[in-house]
């Protein structure tokens, strides 16, 4: 990538994406560094055509994935404000955007290197105007220090190799101490233009009347919120205690981590997790459960790297035959007639968010008993998730679909067991479904499996033969 050469007389604008903070930020602690600097402006674009819905009405941004970000973004804006620096909010596409504005106002502009293929092609079409500077913001690892892996014949095909490849070279030795807020002394700049973001207000607190009596969404977006989420349930709460063995359930207080929405809109750095769980065990004598959750972020780790690699390769793997707008419809309005699908369809819709195990289910019967694209599954949970993170979305996705980076083809689960060991008593699907709130497990196994059906839900969708 070649940029144009730095000029004195451009100003310094930080184009902030999926790393919206204030700690562990190197490109402000390197723009901090400067002595006598030039003017400084801060950005966020949100991209015009994530709210345009493509050819199965979906877009980049549900209703909660909205909540979350603006949230994000306010907070941004108060502590950049407490340092005379304005948040420019803007909207439309990214690429034309900045070359208006540098047509207007030339700048040197610093941003974290790209994540997914279409980040990657717009700062390759930045650095053919302006001069540009790239900084690693959301991972522990950086390009350096993975170097001998990062082609497509070298990395690892599975996480388990990744791993071990870490182990043998002490590499997580290596992960850099995350960084301390900056003082940013500069003039501050504002866009010479006005493009303002349309956020979906009359929509923001509103649901599908099929959403139910359902609990009240508890997570709240922002730098501030995520670290004392950090600092809650390490500390206070010490819910780390029993991560392994909580982490495979359904909710309950402390169940997981749960820091995966303000790591992916990078209010909360992985560099300081990672650092924190570390300072926690240096005052706790049993590893076992905090090495669960640091296998967690390395998964995290892996997902990214593989999608740097792989680029666009990884979402071009053969889609069915067919496409079934039927079962789509009813996936889409979680009333596909299996109680513990619909009820993690409601959760994933109303709040953004559910558990790893939910997850998995719902992945695993799009994929494997609706017969539907994973990618379209992908793009679903990426509208809806406050932790839509592109690299462990899709990833995860292509895990499950068998098509991904692990050698065991795919991964089908069986809803009934699934049931009967994760919520044996119903907690989690007669609070997301209270229409059901007197049936018994047997006969939500037996209306999933063409038994007797319940009067108060639908039948189960006619599934397609297995192949």
């Amino acid at each position: 990538m070649t940029s144009p050469p730095a000029s004195q007389n451009l100003i310094n604008l930080v184009w902030l994406r999926n790393d919206l903070r204030l700690h562990d930020q190197p490109i402000f602690n390197t723009l901090a560094a400067q002595s006598n600097g030039p003017g400084l402006a801060v950005a966020f674009i949100l991209p015009a055509y994530w709210q345009q819905p493509d050819r199965q009405g979906q877009t980049r941004l549900g209703l909660a994935k909205t909540r979350f970000l603006r949230a994000c973004l306010i907070d941004l804006q108060r502590s950049l404000y407490d340092q005379n620096i304005r948040l420019n909010l803007l909207y439309g596409e990214p690429v034309e955007l900045l070359r208006r504005w540098y047509a207007q106002q030339p700048f040197h502009l610093h941003t974290a290197c790209a994540q997914a293929p279409e980040e990657a092609a717009w700062l390759e079409q930045i650095a053919t105007f302006a001069p540009l500077s790239t900084y690693t913001t959301h991972t522990l690892f950086s390009a350096g220090q993975l170097a001998p892996l990062l082609n497509d014949a070298d990395w690892p095909a599975s996480y388990s190799a990744f791993s071990r490849w870490l182990d043998k070279y002490q590499r997580l030795a290596d992960i850099a101490t995350p960084l301390p807020p900056s003082l940013l002394r500069a003039d501050p700049y504002e866009a010479p233009f006005r493009a303002a973001v349309q956020w979906p207000d009359h929509q923001l607190h509103q649901m599908p009347p099929w959403c139910g009596r359902v609990p009240v969404n508890t997570f709240h977006g922002g730098e501030d919120a995520g670290v004392r989420h950090l600092s809650r349930y390490l500390w206070r709460d010490n819910a780390i205690r029993h991560y392994k063995d909580s982490r495979n359930q359904l909710g309950g207080p402390g169940f997981a981590s749960q820091l995966s929405p303000w790591l992916a809109w990078g209010a909360l750095s992985v560099r300081k997790v990672w650092a924190e769980i570390v300072r926690w065990e240096t005052n706790n004598q049993d590893h076992e459960h905090s090495g669960w959750l640091k296998k967690e972020l390395l998964w995290r780790e892996y997902f990214h790297w593989t999608l740097r690699i792989k680029g666009s390769a990884l979402f071009q793997n053969p889609a069915p035959a067919a496409f079934d707008q039927q079962r789509w419809q009813a996936w889409c309005e979680a009333r596909t007639g299996y109680p513990v699908i619909d009820a993690g369809l409601r959760e994933l819709i109303h709040t953004g968010y559910s558990a790893n195990r939910m997850r998995q289910w719902l992945a695993s019967f799009f994929i494997h008993q609706l017969g539907l694209d994973w990618r379209l599954g992908a793009r679903f949970f990426e509208q809806h998730l406050i932790d839509a993170d592109v690299a462990s979305n899709w990833g995860n996705w292509a895990y499950i679909a068998g098509c991904g980076q692990d050698p065991r083809g795919g991964r089908c689960f069986n809803l009934n067991k699934q049931l009967e060991l994760y919520d044996p008593h119903l907690t989690h699907l007669q609070q997301w479904l209270p229409e059901l709130s007197s049936v018994t497990l047997s006969q939500v196994q037996q209306h999933q499996s063409a038994g007797p059906t319940l009067s108060l839900w639908p039948a189960p969708l006619s599934l397609p033969a297995a192949t």
